[in-house]
């Protein structure tokens, strides 16, 4: 099995002989009893959570904790918090790093303008 990522290149894909079998004995029987569009939907989204487990760290979704966490730091600091910090996990601890001494400083003392 391969997996191509475009017309030129490819991965292969190592099954042992068990899972092969298996596979061979799944998709012809979604092939027969005409499911195979409810396999290719199951498939792809194996593979999609699959791949997003493949993923460097940075380039992760921030958790939505991480999301609230910035928003709030923006927010009372009066700063922008950058797209791409609500996207990547890198970018927003970043932000994070960057920014929560002088949020907690603020908290510790409401009455601190900067």
């Amino acid at each position: 099995m391969r997996l191509m990522l475009d017309e030129d290149t490819g991965i292969p894909i190592p099954l042992d002989n068990f899972a092969l079998e298996a596979w061979t004995l799944q998709y012809i029987r979604a092939l027969n009893s005409g499911r195979m569009e409810s396999l290719m939907d199951r498939l792809a989204t194996s593979f999609a959570t699959s791949l997003a487990e493949c993923l460097d760290a940075d380039l992760k979704r921030p958790s939505d904790a991480k999301v609230q966490y910035a928003t709030s730091i923006a927010r009372e600091l009066g700063i922008a918090l950058p797209a791409e910090a609500l996207r990547f996990r890198g970018p927003m601890d970043d932000f994070i790093d960057r920014f929560a001494e002088q949020f907690r400083q603020r908290h510790r003392d409401p009455h601190t303008e900067g």
